[in-house]
């Protein structure tokens, strides 16, 4: 996932590097996939939360098998899998040191889940020893017929008891003390998309994040095209895939940021399936029964962050 700037630690495989003591000037890396470290910095800010998540529908991960292609360090994977509960959470991503990172905030969050979920266990013991302690006394203060005893005493009480509960809830949303068996779900691995293969109905959501005009740059049409396929048939009836092209616009700006290879180039100039003619592509081509908006933008113009989620059902 990744349309961003960023530095990062040595390159790994997946960067080119230009420039440097044989060629002069400073050596720069190239992020030829998109692939940026600290990509979620420019993305979300400093508070780390994704808006799209809040375009998605817990019903399209709940107890689903799901993969996250592109996924960067795993915020949005990571998201989906505490906030909608899914089974199974696969991370895929062509940076090792991305995928590095991913699994280092995926074992933070089990020990801060594990943690959560001891300390709800404690708090939920202590309450239930509180009630009981406070049930104790009301029975014994109406043996002995004072005022709590009285029925519209006790009704008030329980009112307040009921509110006090209220306060303090959750809400509907899972927990992080709730999220150890999705979080025991998650895997990332470090693998090119278009080398992956899945069995046919294996998977019930597939997402692709700002993933497809690096896809376009770096095989060209064809490497979209195959990648859309096997998505398609990688997915159940009725499972769904969410994609969020990047605009036209923003394609030329990947050569103004730095220095791509080229034949990346080359493949921008051979281009003719452009991101506004995705929709038509998926369902006419690929076959999806249906492909929506869930969060329009145009994307012949649209700056920055400003993209298109498409939901594809099959």
């Amino acid at each position: 996932d990744g349309d961003g700037r960023g530095g990062g630690d040595a390159a790994p495989a997946s960067h080119v590097k230009f420039g440097g003591a044989n060629g002069g000037g400073r050596q720069r890396q190239c992020f030829r996939y998109g692939n940026y470290h600290r990509y979620y910095g420019y993305r979300v800010g400093e508070s780390l939360e994704d808006h799209r998540i809040a375009h998605l529908k817990r019903e399209w991960f709940h107890r689903k098998r799901c993969v996250d292609v592109g996924c960067n360090e795993g915020l949005v994977s990571l998201s989906i899998a505490v906030s909608f509960g899914s089974t199974t959470m696969l991370g895929i991503d062509i940076d090792e040191w991305l995928v590095k990172k991913a699994r280092e905030k995926l074992r933070r969050m089990r020990r801060a889940a594990a943690r959560a979920a001891t300390k709800a266990e404690r708090e939920s013991k202590e309450a239930a020893q509180l009630a009981a302690e406070a049930s104790a006394r009301e029975a014994a203060e109406a043996a002995g017929g004072t005022l709590r005893s009285h029925p519209a005493t006790r009704v008030a009480a329980a009112k307040e008891g009921d509110e006090d509960a209220k306060a303090g809830s959750p809400g509907a949303s899972i927990q992080l003390a709730d999220s150890g068996p999705s979080l025991g779900g998650v895997t990332f691995r470090a693998s090119n998309i278009l080398d992956e293969t899945f069995a046919p109905g294996s998977v019930d959501a597939f997402l692709c994040l700002s993933v497809t005009k690096w896809i376009q740059l770096n095989w060209g049409d064809a490497g979209l095209k195959k990648m859309f396929k096997q998505i398609h048939d990688a997915l159940a009836p009725g499972g769904v895939f969410i994609v969020e092209p990047q605009p036209w616009k923003s394609y030329k700006r990947a050569f103004r940021k730095q220095k791509m290879p080229e034949e990346t180039r080359a493949h921008f100039r051979g281009i003719e399936l452009r991101p506004a003619f995705f929709a038509e592509h998926l369902r006419t081509v690929v076959g999806f029964s249906s492909v929506q908006a869930i969060r329009s933008a145009d994307l012949h113009v649209a700056d920055d962050f400003d993209r298109n989620l498409l939901l594809c059902v099959k």
